[in-house]
């Protein structure tokens, strides 16, 4: 459940490529043929990636498939804690001393987070300080990353402890129908997360100023109006203080619209690479991916609560008076909520992927049309090679990425370039 509304809102406002800086690869010299040949072209521009590279970016991806695993099953003897060794009863024995029943909710769920957080540190430490600074992906020192890490918690908790004390409440109401009035709450959370995402949760974690180089804002917003994106202002925020990657977006709606690249990228790629990865983004934008996305999570959202439903009343009625939670409408039943979904989203990791990927390749087609830069959207891709795996098979790309593989979108902006260039 640890970081779950963040991790959700960064998958709709991702960029096309994460990518640390390295020396740009001369692409359009390879094209002074006759005729050219993308598979060919493809072939040479991955070649120019170093084996120690490639080797480390397969250990990384390798690495991180792996950790997907040992995080549920680092979720579930965080739930077996709770549940069966007595911290959930605790914690039950704490929070009713105070008798109005959403107050005693908010101390029970409160201190579940607070105790989550606690127990989860080792796996996120080694995952998200440790192993990145292994790889050598992250710039910040052991008190900088926690002190994000406990801003990160902090959201969290002031997002998702009302919102559970309003489920638990509407619990109690719905009785059987708990599951439906759950998805139903669930899903209007997540609207208001993507309408406060750009405005209020952001700006937590960077400082954003306007980009100050003229001609590239003037170009980018160039595209944006032929785009039809009503934006004025392109905007720069200042990630390289926790990280190498590169990242950008085109988010929000109504009036939070917003165009936003991280200094990473405005200081380590041309204009042209700039032009192409926002390109991407305003696709994102025009095609509508973020609504797209947020009705096939919804209906995953229904789903799982189905399914939690059933699983829940079977794990209750063996395991619930030793659990000291009678039904679902008890709030000790989280802990078993909290590790079934985080299940339930484990296990259709390749369907999400999969939706994910399917709008990353709209996006990419959209952006090579917007920008006409295939090149230099190669370049950023090339760029990102000790990060990504270049070339994955058929079935792990499938299940464990939600972005194409480097060789597949490196391969389609040649195929572009092929049916566009001069001749």
């Amino acid at each position: 459940m640890k970081y779950l509304l963040l991790f959700f809102c960064s998958l709709l406002f991702a960029a096309p490529a994460n990518a640390q800086p390295s020396k740009p690869v001369a692409i359009t010299g390879i094209h002074a043929k006759a005729r050219f040949d993308p598979a060919k072209a493809t072939t040479y521009l991955i070649n120019t990636i170093p084996a120690a590279t490639r080797a480390k970016a397969d250990s990384y991806c390798e690495g991180g498939h792996w950790l997907l695993l040992w995080n549920v099953i680092y979720a579930a003897f965080i739930a077996w804690l709770f549940l069966f060794d007595g911290l959930s009863s605790r914690l039950k024995s704490i929070a009713g001393k105070i008798s109005k029943p959403n107050r005693s909710n908010l101390v029970y769920i409160a201190l579940y987070f607070l105790l989550s957080f606690l127990l989860s540190l080792p796996i996120d430490i080694y995952q998200n300080y440790i192993r990145e600074h292994q790889y050598g992906y992250s710039n910040q020192n052991f008190v900088q990353w926690f002190t994000g890490d406990l801003t990160t918690f902090l959201v969290e908790l002031v997002l998702a402890a009302p919102f559970f004390v309003l489920v638990y409440a509407i619990f109690r109401k719905a009785k059987e129908r708990w599951w439906l009035w759950g998805s139903g709450i669930t899903i209007v959370f997540l609207v208001v997360i993507i309408a406060i995402y750009p405005v209020f949760i952001l700006p937590v974690f960077n400082k954003y100023t306007p980009v100050k180089n003229g001609l590239l804002k003037e170009r980018i917003l160039s595209m944006a109006r032929a785009s039809q994106v009503d934006i004025d202002e392109v905007y720069v925020y200042n990630e390289s203080q926790q990280t190498k990657v590169f990242n950008a977006g085109v988010t929000g709606f109504a009036g939070t619209r917003m165009i936003s690249l991280n200094d990473n990228l405005l200081n380590n790629c041309t204009d042209n690479e700039i032009t192409a990865v926002l390109g991407h983004e305003m696709g994102h934008y025009v095609m509508n991916h973020i609504y797209i996305l947020f009705l096939e999570f919804s209906l995953l959202i229904i789903l799982g609560f189905r399914l939690v439903k059933w699983a829940l009343n079977k794990l209750l009625f063996k395991y619930g008076e030793r659990w000291r939670a009678g039904s679902i409408l008890d709030v000790t039943s989280l802990p078993a909520v909290v590790f079934l979904f985080t299940f339930y989203f484990f296990i259709v990791t390749p369907l999400t992927n999969s939706a994910i990927r399917t709008i990353e390749i709209e996006a990419d087609n959209y952006g090579l049309n917007a920008a006409r830069e295939p090149d230099a959207i190669s370049s950023v891709f090339l760029k990102s090679a000790d990060y990504n795996k270049i070339a994955p098979g058929y079935w792990e790309e499938v299940i464990f990425f939600d972005h194409p593989c480097r060789r597949n979108r490196i391969l389609a902006a040649m195929e572009w370039k092929a049916e566009n260039m001069d001749h």
